[in-house]
């Protein structure tokens, strides 16, 4: 089985597309909900979110529905800061903030910044090992030094296959094929990482991290590598995650649905994913 979803669940755009204009803002993830099955959750990188509102979402969605959050970043990014000690304190915390909705996690990410370089492995190896939920845990990082295709690389990859995690694939391709000509490129250009695209499965729960052009058209070329390299993980029995991203976000369902009819196309038995509504959808915004 495939998943696709998007960094978010919300945005002023998918107002009148995604969800009726009357809906409250707090109850819009059910409407996502309809058309995804899965979503990006940012919220528990960058604050402390309460159990009560992780309860909160998981009322909205189905139980064929995954949560994918990424790891706070006191626990990725300063882990040198805050010390090895309430490092592993604070991990343990996460995962237990997590356990009352472990039927509805996806991998969750554990997404490392590029100062996060091949002397770091072991801590990477520990965090690996000393996740205890049933479900994925997956890996980003982005210094150059793990796409080197030698000992760097090869000694993350060996690290997170034998530890069953799965790598998170990050495609910022398209916004970087072009100059950057309007705002919302600008911005992805700026804060989008700059990494190869090794489209290389560890485990069984691959995570793909695509980032379109805002020249919508312009993504088929490498919508369609996507579709020969997810139709071979199916195949060979992994079920991947597909988060699609667009510069500005507005057209990264148009972008998901794409994804997916092409999959169709192209592989036998494939069931459809995204439902997106019959209307003019997105596109006269951009």
């Amino acid at each position: 089985m495939i998943r696709f979803g998007m960094a978010q669940w919300q945005h002023p755009a998918w107002v009148d597309y995604l969800y009726p204009r009357s809906e409250v803002t707090g109850a819009r993830l059910g409407h996502y909900a309809k058309y995804f099955n899965s979503v990006e959750v940012g919220s528990t990188f960058y604050t402390d979110v309460a159990p009560e509102q992780i309860e909160r979402w998981a009322s909205q969605v189905g139980e064929s529905f995954r949560f994918v959050f990424k790891v706070p970043r006191h626990i990725s990014h300063q882990f040198e800061e805050v010390g090895e000690a309430d490092c592993y304190k604070a991990w343990a915390e996460f995962q237990e903030l997590l356990r009352p909705i472990e039927h509805l996690l996806g991998p969750t990410m554990l997404q490392f910044p590029a100062a996060v370089e091949p002397r770091h492995l072991p801590i990477i190896f520990n965090l690996c090992q000393s996740w205890t939920l049933a479900t994925p845990l997956s890996v980003e990082v982005r210094s150059l030094a793990f796409f080197d295709k030698a000992e760097n690389e090869s000694a993350l990859l060996r690290l997170l296959a034998n530890a069953q995690c799965d790598k998170v694939v990050m495609d910022s391709r398209p916004v970087f094929s072009t100059e950057a000509y309007c705002e919302s490129l600008i911005d992805a250009q700026r804060k989008k990482p700059r990494v190869p695209c090794h489209a290389i499965a560890t485990a069984t729960h691959p995570v793909v991290r695509f980032i379109g052009h805002p020249d919508l058209e312009r993504n088929h070329t490498w919508l369609d590598q996507w579709v020969a390299k997810l139709s071979q993980w199916l195949e060979e029995g992994r079920e991947p995650t597909v988060f699609v991203h667009s510069s500005d976000n507005i057209a990264a369902p148009t972008l998901a649905s794409w994804l997916d009819e092409k999959l169709l196309a192209s592989l036998a038995g494939y069931s459809p994913q995204v439902a997106l509504p019959v209307q003019s959808e997105q596109m006269g915004l951009l």
